[in-house]
């Protein structure tokens, strides 16, 4: 499953402008898991770089996306989380919850795709 298919999951499609930023955001986590201590700075400021626009601009779009993942689909994005949330996450509480949420499921994934020899020793 891609950054973008877990998003359209959620209901944030293409057509929000924090759909490619948040993606970009995610994408960024997976790479390097480090960047959560510093978020402004090593990620908005990234994606802004790369998106040509402020950083503030990427965290009000980010925003807005967990805004409308909290409408449209809370369920899914509370299995993701892990744990119960009693409101929206922040931006960079989104970013670390879909980013842990694809990490360990392409972990689930490599394994399932294990030999079951493999898997069982």
């Amino acid at each position: 499953m891609t950054v973008q298919d877990t998003l359209q999951a959620l209901g944030i499609t293409r057509s929000y402008r924090g759909c490619l930023r948040a993606a970009t955001a995610i994408e960024l986590v997976l790479e390097d898991e480090d960047r959560l201590e510093a978020v402004t700075k090593e990620i908005y400021r990234e994606v802004a770089k790369r998106c040509h626009c402020n950083w503030y601009a990427v965290e009000r779009n980010i925003r807005t996306a967990v805004q409308r993942a909290w409408r449209i689909n809370r369920p899914l994005l509370t299995q993701m989380a892990g744990y119960p949330l009693e409101a929206p996450p922040t931006a960079s509480e989104f970013i670390a919850i879909v980013a842990d949420y694809m990490r360990r499921t392409s972990e689930q994934e490599a394994v399932s795709a294990l030999p079951a020899d493999r898997v069982s020793g």
